[in-house]
Order: structure tokens, then sequence, then C-alpha cells
């Protein structure tokens, strides 16, 4: 007996047949390993095999009523639909919904659940949606919205309906539809039907509860009293002012499976979903479970394609669609994005926002092009996507079920490609742009930008790499080199021929043969070959690397004819220091050829 006076009968014995419920889905990858016996598995007691039916019918509802002897004088008895049909997936196109919470920046996480849901209905002549779930007051904000909106945007994600656009299913806003009074009135429709009722369990009685489990070494099911309380009792409460919630009223022992588009089948009993569970505070305000169900349906969502993070959920959900005879959507579960340590992917990793990638100068283009690999594969060897491609090759039953792990190095790469895909105006433009905000140059124009913007695209990997990668093209710091050689520069100084090349460098330059040097693409080459006669029967690599050395102070980087065509066009627009090629040559002249020669 409760302490005050609700009755505590023992959960009443399992009936012999239990409810199964299956969702029909179009991939027939799931279908055939669910025929062969095949699962992707769940958490809960074992399930029986669903009956599966032939494609274009909606699921079955074994059901059978529940007994209303357990649910109290003051309640409805509780009558589940004999059939609840799923929405045909081949009907009409696919409609899917992004719903972020605006507490933060956009997540690459967050960022890939978008893409996903727009490639998947998009490449299907679908639409998407943008929701926003704003019930968290103490830490949504308009800016997080923004900048929520301002990622997506930048990514090239665009939705058909959003608060920002509009739409036939608004508000979008869950904030809005709370002030609509929408949550209220199916919560009516729960509690008539006697689906939820008022729980005035408190925080202590719960804690307690938790604790015996805990004693026990059993499970923590939330069984309250107040499932089963009188209408007398509920008034008597209400009328003491009493704090309380609403519960979900969760039948015993049955089972539910959904075959997932991405796991496969995955079974739960009704008995281990943890008990009866909140739906709506007392200020009215939904709770996760209950908001997303009223809102995906009246938002006639089909596909719900999110993070495997919130399976758990959808047990919960499901019981909520029957209770209110709503459709079932198909849902898909894909995989987690983990660290390289294979833990939860987190600041301590590093950035983790789009917004913070896009502030490194990672291109939208290879933003979307490594998300969309982190999971998904079209099962050939291809890493590198345009968006089109993405669009035309994608399909869910190419999603793995296993996490994806984040590669920084395989990021930069990819960005890496998209950057030289740019073409020389879009090149000029953003790498242009970076150097401006470096403080190298004073506009993103001119003949210096553009020659520059050519010569870095081959050899970064994002945009904010631009800056540093210029100022080491540009330097000329064959004083370090020589006090701290690198072992191929210390090579050739044991061998001489360094002070060789440099001292016909000199010679070539007393001829005034470097002149053209940087105008005529053809006069490197023709100083390399007057060099390399003047240095008979040396080996290649012994006559360009020497010469490379001399000329940049380094024994690798860009091509040699567009440094130096780059040099020769420096001009007011450069604030960072460049070492003209007479410099240069100076410095050879003091630094590594013997006076008397010189």
């Amino acid at each position: 007996m409760d302490p005050r006076g609700l009755s505590r009968p023992a959960p009443p014995p399992p009936p012999p047949s239990p409810l199964v419920r299956t969702w029909h889905i179009e991939s027939a990858a799931v279908l055939a390993a669910v025929a062969a016996g095949g699962a992707a598995g769940g958490r809960g007691r074992p399930c029986s095999r669903p009956r599966l039916r032939p494609r274009g019918e909606g699921p079955v509802v074994v059901a059978r009523a529940t007994d209303s002897s357990a649910l109290g004088a003051g309640s409805a008895p509780v009558e589940f639909a004999k059939e609840v049909d799923a929405p045909a997936a081949s009907a009409r196109p696919p409609r899917v919904r992004f719903a972020p919470s605006p507490t933060g920046v956009l997540h690459v996480g967050g960022a890939r659940t978008a893409l996903f849901n727009w490639l998947f209905a998009k490449s299907q002549g679908g639409e998407m949606v943008l929701r926003i779930e704003d019930t968290d007051v103490a830490r949504s904000t308009t800016e997080s919205e923004e900048a929520i909106l301002e990622g997506l945007r930048w990514c090239g994600l665009t939705w058909d309906e959003g608060p920002d656009v509009g739409g036939d299913r608004g508000p979008y806003r869950q904030s809005e539809r709370i002030r609509a009074g929408i949550y209220q009135e199916q919560l009516d429709r729960l509690i008539a039907a006697g689906h939820a009722y008022r729980c005035f369990l408190t925080p202590e009685e719960l804690d307690e509860m938790r604790a015996e489990a805990e004693r026990n070494e059993q499970a923590f099911v939330v069984d309250s009293p107040w499932a089963r309380a009188s209408e007398a009792q509920v008034k008597q409460m209400l009328e003491k002012g009493a704090p309380f919630v609403y519960r979900f009223r969760i039948p015993p022992d049955e089972e539910i499976i959904v075959e997932d588009l991405v796991l496969g089948e995955v079974c739960w009993n009704s008995d281990d979903l943890g008990g009866d569970f909140v739906i709506v505070r007392q200020n009215g305000m939904p709770m996760y479970n209950f908001g997303v169900v009223v809102d995906d349906s009246m938002m006639q969502i089909t596909h719900v394609l999110r993070a495997q993070e919130h399976l758990m959920n959808t047990p919960r959900q499901i019981l909520i669609y029957e209770a209110l005879g709503m459709d079932v959507p198909t849902f898909g579960h894909m995989p987690l994005i983990l660290a390289p340590d294979r833990s939860k992917l987190s600041k301590r990793h590093g950035a983790v926002s789009v917004n913070e990638y896009q502030l490194q100068g990672y291109l939208p283009s290879g933003m979307v092009n490594y998300l969309a690999q982190l999971g998904w594969n079209d099962g050939t060897n291809q890493e590198i996507y345009s968006i089109d491609e993405l669009l035309q090759n994608f399909t869910m039953d190419r999603m793995s079920k296993v996490a994806a792990i984040f590669d920084k190095d395989k990021f930069r790469w990819v960005n890496g490609h998209h950057l030289r895909l740019l073409d020389d105006a879009q090149a000029e433009q953003l790498i242009g742009g970076e150097l401006v905000r470096a403080g190298l140059v004073r506009r993103a124009s001119g003949e210096f930008v553009h020659r520059a913007a050519l010569l870095l695209r081959d050899r970064i990997s994002v945009l904010a790499d631009a800056a540093e990668e210029l100022r080491a093209v540009l330097a000329y710091g064959l004083r370090e080199v020589l006090a701290e050689p690198t072992d191929t520069a210390a090579e050739f100084l044991a061998s001489g021929a360094l002070h060789e090349t440099a001292r016909l460098l000199c010679e070539a330059h007393a001829r005034r043969e470097l002149e053209a040097v940087g105008a005529d693409p053809q006069a490197l080459k023709a100083l390399a070959k007057s060099i390399g006669e003047a240095r008979a029967g040396v080996k290649k690599r012994a006559l360009l690397v020497p010469l490379r050395l001399c000329l940049t102070a380094s024994d690798h980087g860009p091509d040699m004819t567009k440094l130096f065509a780059l040099l020769r066009v420096a001009d007011e627009n450069v604030l960072c220091e460049v070492v003209p090629l007479g410099r240069r040559i100076e410095l050879l002249r003091e630094l590594l050829v013997p006076q008397e020669e010189s």
C-alpha cells in the first residue's frame, strides 16, 4: 500500500498473445536479412519473428485489449488500434525533417544528419522541413538559431518549409506551437483515452524507487501509483497545489519490432522501457518524445533519419503514435561520429562545429564531401564527390551500421582536392580574401594576388594555410639554411655542388642572363641548361636540387617559374616581405662564392 493510500497491485500476468508491431520499409537488403533470420539486434527480451507482408502493404498490429481493472476508477479503458497504417514510402516522394535545438552552433554531427536527410529527400524529388526545437527555454537563443541556419546555408543545404521560409504546416518553432495549443490538444486526447495521466511522484520518491531497485539489483522501472489513482485522489492533490507531470502509460509485455532503414530489425519489449515516462511538464512544456511525435505527424514527415543515439527513443515514440492513431514514419538510425580514440567527439578533440571549420578556411564543398563519407559510401573507391554526384549516388542501403571516425587529416586531404577544383576566379577571390585578412596584401585583386592564388591553390589544404604558405614561398632564408642545413642541403654543401651552382648563377647574373627569369617561361629552363652544360656529367638531381636551394633557400617548393613570375609583379599592394631575384644573387655572392671568385 502506498503511503497516500494508493494501491500497488502486482503486475497482471503476461497475456497469451503479446502485441507485435511491424513496420514496412522499402529496403530490399533489410527485408532479405530479416527473412534469412538475421537481426540488427535490440535491447529487451527476445521477440517473435514478425510476419513479413508483400511490398506496398501497410503493417499489421496484432492487438489485444488492455485490462481496464489495472487503470483505476478514474481512468478510461485503453483501446489500441487494431491496425496502424504507416505511410507507404513509395506512395509519394519522401518528406524529411531536420530539427535542431538552438542552444549552440551547428555541430558536425548535426550537419551530417541534415545532409543525409537532404540527400535522401532531394535525390527522390522529396522535401525537407526545418523545425526548431526550442523548448529548452534557459539555453535557447535567437543567436544560436541564426548560427545554425547560417551553417546550413553555408553547406548549401536548403529547406522547403521552416521558420524563415514559412509553409502550410507551421508554426516551425516548438515554442510557437506551444502557444498555439497544439501539444495540449494532443495531450487532452491521450488523457481522455486513458493513455496519459497526472503523476504526483516527488523527486524524493523517485530517488527512493531508484535506490530500492539498485538494492534489489533490478532495473529501475517507474511504477507510479498515480497510474491507478481515482479521480477523487487526483482532485485532492490538485486542490493542494501539488506539482505534477503527465506520464504516458506503457502497456505491459508487448513486443515492438521496427525495420530500421540502417540497422534492419530492432526489437524491444515494452517491459524493458523503464516504465511510464513523462511526456509533458506541468507548465505544458512537451518532453522530447511527445513533441517530436506530434510535430512529425502533423508536418506529415514520412521518414525520420537521425543518429543512433536516438534509437532508444523509437519504441516510446511508436507507442505514442499508436495511441494517437497517427501514421508511423519509417525510421533510419545513422552511425555515430566518434573521435579517433573512439570516444564521443567533443571540443577536447578540437573544432567540432561547422562555423569553426568555416573560419579555418574549409570549403562548403569539402565539408559536404567529407561528411557524406562518415558512414556512407557508394560501393566504389571514389572519394571526391561534387554535390551533384552525391545526389545521383546516395541511397540509404549503403549506410554503415558502425560508428564513423572523424579523421581531421582525411578531412584536410578532401578539402585540398576541392581547393584544386576551384576555377581561377574562385581561387583568386577566396585566397585573395584570406591574404587580405592576414595583412599580406592591401586588396584581394591585381596581378600579384592572381598569380599568388594560382600558385597557392595547389599547395594548401585549407584557406587558412594560404598566408603562412605565401610567407614561406616569398621568404629567402639562406642564412638560416646554411646555419642549420637540412640533410639535403648538408649533402650538397659537403659535395661542393651548392658553391659551384652559386658561382655559376652569379656569373650568369653578371652576363644579364637572369633578367628574363619570371617574365619568359622558357628563361629558367635555359638557365638550368646552361648550368648543366657547365657541370657536365652531373645527374639531374645533383643539378636541379642545388639550383632550387640557391634560388629559393629550400630543397622543395612551388614551380620556380611561377615563383619568379610572382616576384616580378610584387607592387605597392604587397605588404609582406619580398626578396627579389637580384637580392638573392647578392646573398649568394656574399655567403657561398669565395670573394676572389666573385
